[in-house]
């Protein structure tokens, strides 16, 4: 059993401080907030959150010079986070936007935030991997698919 007298020890180093102030994000959509997106408590429901990061990564995918998979070849999501930082409420327009932080071998990361009237109201960071359709595993991002990324980059928090 743990001893109540004896503090929690400290971490070894810092967490950095974030910055609740929107950043700029190169690749920006629009979503509206929906009635039926509210909780019993009457804000957006935090699943949402999740939804609307999304709509804004297949906005990008689906963009003349944001990124495409050659024939044969998906996206599938590896990771996912999210820093809830203010609640939502209805009805609202929210701006989402993106950026890439990093591009692996077959992999690349988003960072991005959701802001409403000019406030964060959270951040989120994935993972996508690229792979074959039919094998179902990871293949290499192509020169020309890295430099499709490259334009999006930004320096990752």
């Amino acid at each position: 059993m743990a001893d109540p007298t004896r503090p929690f020890p400290q971490p070894r180093s810092p967490m950095p401080e974030r910055s609740d102030q929107p950043s700029p994000l190169p690749f920006l959509t629009h979503e509206a907030l929906r009635f039926r997106d509210m909780d019993p408590l009457g804000h957006i429901n935090n699943s949402v959150y999740a939804t609307l990061l999304e709509q804004n990564r297949v906005a990008f995918q689906c963009e003349p010079g944001g990124f495409r998979e050659a024939q044969g070849q998906t996206a599938v999501l590896a990771t996912l986070t999210i820093d809830f930082l203010r609640e939502m409420r209805w009805p609202g327009t929210v701006e989402v936007s993106l950026g890439i932080s990093r591009i692996g071998r077959s992999s690349f990361d988003f960072q991005q935030q959701i802001v409403l009237d000019g406030q964060l109201i959270a951040r989120g960071r994935c993972t996508q991997v690229l792979i074959d359709e039919g094998l179902r595993s990871a293949v290499p991002l192509s020169e020309e698919q890295k430099q499709m990324l490259t334009r999006w980059m930004i320096d990752a928090e």
